[in-house]
């Protein structure tokens, strides 16, 4: 599967080769395609995927001989899905903008692994489009690919958004190597709105031909094909779907905005520490690099706003991040991390199949510490 890595070079190579030529409008060509064909393009067609609606993040492996060896490191599936309804129809534009340093702050904060975004949007279920889920992808070309290739519709339609269809398909149609040897990934959700919930006297969460409009007519056959079991005349609430997300990836929502109505809905759905005042969208990098640094433990609390400063973050940002995570959970990879049967592997690990968990050697330079980025990113 190669070792190639997001650079700064092979980033802008990918935004000429798609015709993102400005920092705006970048979807501009998408929108206007799936206004004339009604489809999403299969790369953010949730529905859609190789071979299926399942997103699969995966070791990377060549040929070594008559076995594998691991080209980049362990994979680490880091998923969003960012609200595009009403003023924040331009996170697409922000989301490609910020790319390069969301690459380069996750790969500082965990070095010796092979992140993996799927970058994705959610609207309202009264859209034509309400989720767009790439899958995971590792490399300049194939994300900026997906990215320009979103038709945001930028509608605002009513006030609870619909982020819960986006939170199925993270907890119930992933599979990936984090979750097989026993690690979790990360799941990040961005919106300034709540949702609707199904638990309570709220709007019902789900229904069976909306889970089948978004994911195709197999949903339900997908889903049990994945491990997990679920009534199709008892469908889940977004709190208890959460509940199944927290089992398989480190999940947060990161909230633009100060409305109370919105810290209210989502501190009940995921928990108070699980909540996050993000100040820009514009930030997401540093946000999301922050929490998944706590998390791993390889960011200590007391070297948050350092590490932010490093950016050439402005003192001030740095200071109102450091004090959005102060409650983020600590240590939660590192402590699962502790409990594994053999060390994560490295780049250099030989396997003797695919669907084996552990490597059957470890690699000559398991003992060097990894490099945190490629050294031509930046």
């Amino acid at each position: 599967m190669g070792k190639e890595v997001p650079t700064r070079t092979t980033y802008e190579a990918a935004r000429h080769t798609f015709g993102a030529t400005s920092d705006t409008h970048v979807t501009h060509a998408a929108e206007q395609k799936a206004k004339t064909t009604g489809k999403l393009a299969p790369e953010v067609d949730p529905a859609l995927g190789h071979p299926d609606a399942i997103r699969h993040s995966k070791l990377r492996l060549d040929k070594h001989g008559d076995r594998l060896i691991v080209t980049v490191g362990c994979p680490m599936d880091i998923e969003s899905i960012c609200d595009t309804t009403g003023s924040m129809g331009d996170n697409v534009d922000t989301a490609l903008r910020v790319f390069p340093d969301t690459y380069d702050l996750v790969s500082k904060v965990l070095p010796g692994y092979d992140p993996q975004l799927a970058l994705g949007i959610f609207a309202d279920i009264q859209d034509k489009w309400p989720l767009q889920r790439p899958q995971f992808e590792m490399t300049a070309d194939k994300i900026v690919e997906y990215l320009t290739n979103m038709s945001p519709e930028r509608a605002g339609k009513d006030t609870p958004e619909d982020p819960q269809y986006g939170l199925f398909g993270a907890a119930f149609l992933t599979a990936t190597y984090t979750n097989r040897i026993g690690l979790k990934g990360y799941h990040f959700t961005i919106s300034d709105a709540p949702g609707r919930d199904g638990s309570n006297s709220n709007a019902l969460a789900f229904s069976i031909s909306n889970l089948q409009r978004v994911f195709g007519d197999s949903v339900f056959d997908l889903v049990r094909q994945n491990g997990h079991e679920i009534d199709e005349h008892n469908l889940p609430s977004t709190h208890s779907t959460v509940r199944h997300l927290l089992k398989r990836a480190h999940a947060f929502f990161l909230q633009v905005g100060d409305s109370s109505e919105t810290s209210r809905f989502w501190t009940e759905v995921y928990d108070t520490e699980r909540v996050i005042k993000l100040p820009d969208t514009k930030y997401l990098p540093h946000v999301k690099a922050t929490i998944i640094g706590l998390t791993e433990g390889t960011l200590q609390i007391g070297g948050v706003r350092d590490f932010l400063r490093s950016t050439n973050l402005s003192g001030n940002i740095a200071e109102i991040i450091e004090a959005a995570v102060r409650n983020v959970p600590l240590l939660e990879q590192a402590k699962l991390r502790e409990k594994l049967e053999h060390p994560v592997p490295v780049a250099g690990d030989i396997f003797a199949n695919k669907s084996d968990l552990w490597p059957t050697s470890p690699s000559d330079d398991a003992t060097k510490p990894p490099e945190t980025a490629p050294k031509n990113w930046l």
